[in-house]
């Protein structure tokens, strides 16, 4: 629509039948004047029939973030998409794979997140409701004001107005396993091994930790975009004091914005600059590139060319080659990650011989978040809190730190190995089938707890966790080109 603000072309849409309302961003100057006018044009439409709106916009700036909430009033809920990224980029560094995990959860194609009153388990613990399904895992809980915590306190107990949060195939396969009652009050004898512990040694006894301490690190940020600041303020509640972040650009604006500005926001890092283009491999040979523990490759807007997202991604594209012929012809072992955002999904098809762990293709996230909103305004509640380093996180962890390799297990085993060291459970990948597209490079989510699996030496855990030691920096690497394609066929089709 080329005038969306102009209330007559407005009521062409029947807005007054629409479910959700969703708004994205257009690429032009400003795009959020044009939002908000949009939505007070939808909100004071005389002929308007409809009590109230759910609307989802896309906001660019969060200048313009109370501006849009104003005239949004309680019909609308927005999205600042560059920070929703940002703290992908943040985390995806730290743990490669986490793209292709949030993709899974935000596709209508796979399993998701639901909400649901479930009165059966009214009275119990938030413990007992994480083994009343077969087919779902549990993994929080929304309170009757509104809150929403993941991963509570294993005793939490559920009221009636509370509902639980549930990762599942589809809403009407929540259901409670026959046997929940037996399995919740420590009768269940089915097929598990003799092993298995009594559910009240978890809640009883002293919980094991594997807590992670903030350490020194030494990052580098290659490019430059409206999303660098934020990252490098969420790196900063990642990192121990003194740490020190590295950023490559050409723009002497960029630099002097760092210089004058950025650095008094960051209070556990040190800000150095190096000039520099990405796609000048004597300046990256330079960095000194396995001297860092993450490297994030940004789409770059340092110019302002008229085709900006081929423009973008056609430079990092030319700097992930140059970064694996440098790793190539080193003698070092590649012992840093290198996360790369990219515009279109397209592109990262010519991307698939490059050295890069995690690609995040920013549009496409933020357009599946968006659609989720749609569905339920809550789901943004959820992902303020697993996209931020305080509460819980998703981590890939290897098997072998809570369970035998080897040995058949089941996964409802999985669950309780898991909860004795203040994880919980949510799938696992097996990296024979790294290349195996027919198996999701296996990666599973939400499996059935019934299911016996066999662990080997590099396979994971995909946990929910508050500052967990998952392993070694580099250790969790999951995900290459392949899979993201996989993971987004929906896109290239």
């Amino acid at each position: 629509m080329n005038a969306e603000e102009n209330i007559n072309d407005l009521n062409k849409l029947s807005l007054d039948q629409a479910r959700s309302i969703m708004i994205l961003a257009a690429e032009i100057n400003n795009p959020d004047v044009r939002i908000i006018k949009t939505i007070l044009a939808i909100r004071n439409n005389p002929r308007r029939n409809k009590i109230n709106f759910h609307i989802v916009a896309e906001i660019k700036e969060r200048i313009n973030l109370e501006a849009a909430m104003i005239a949004g009033g309680d019909e609308a809920l927005f999205v600042y998409a560059d920070e929703i990224i940002a703290r992908i980029i943040a985390q995806s560094c730290r743990q490669s794979g986490l793209s292709v995990i949030l993709t899974t959860l935000l596709s209508f194609q796979s399993d998701e997140i639901y909400f649901k009153h479930e009165s059966a388990l009214v009275g119990r613990t938030f413990y007992d409701a994480v083994f009343s399904y077969n087919k779902c895992s549990v993994i929080g809980l929304m309170l009757s004001d509104g809150t929403v915590k993941i991963f509570p306190r294993l005793n939490t107990k559920i009221n009636v107005d509370d509902q639980i949060i549930v990762i599942a195939e589809d809403d009407d396969k929540i259901i409670l396993s026959s046997d929940y009652l037996l399995r919740i009050n420590n009768e269940y004898s089915g097929s598990t091994s003799s092993s298995l512990i009594n559910h009240n040694t978890v809640l009883l006894s002293n919980p094991m930790t594997r807590k992670a301490t903030k350490r020194i690190e030494r990052n580098l940020l290659l490019g430059w975009n409206n999303k660098a600041p934020l990252i490098a303020k969420e790196l900063d509640t990642y990192v121990a004091r003194s740490s020190e972040l590295h950023i490559l650009t050409n723009s002497d604006t960029i630099t002097q914005f760092i210089n004058e500005q950025l650095v008094n926001e960051l209070t556990e890092q040190k800000i150095f600059v190096h000039s520099g283009s990405l796609t000048n491999k004597s300046d990256l040979e330079k960095l000194n590139l396995f001297s860092y523990d993450y490297v994030m490759l940004l789409a770059n807007e340092e110019s302002e060319q008229q085709n900006l997202i081929e423009e973008a991604d056609a430079e990092c594209l030319i700097c992930l080659l140059y970064l694996k012929n440098i790793v190539d012809k080193s003698n070092n072992e590649k012992t840093f990650s290198i996360v790369a955002e990219m515009y279109d999904i397209h592109n990262c098809q010519l991307a698939n011989r490059t050295c890069a762990d995690d690609f995040i293709v920013s549009p496409n996230l933020i357009s599946k978040y968006i659609s989720q909103l749609s569905e339920n305004k809550n789901i943004k509640k959820v992902y303020d809190v697993l996209l931020t380093a305080d509460g819980p996180e998703i981590y890939l962890c290897l098997a072998s730190m809570f369970v035998p390799l080897e040995t058949p297990i089941s996964y409802y085993q999985v669950l309780q190995e898991t909860l004795k060291y203040q994880c919980l459970a949510i799938g696992y990948r097996l990296m024979k089938y790294l290349h195996d597209e027919t198996r999701f490079f296996g990666i599973v989510l939400n499996p059935d707890k019934q299911e016996q699996i066999i662990f080997s030496q590099n396979d994971k855990i995909i946990i929910l966790a508050e500052n967990f030691m998952s392993s070694a920096p580099n250790s969790t690497h999951i995900l290459n080109i392949e899979q993201l394609l996989a993971v987004n066929r929906d896109k290239l089709q």
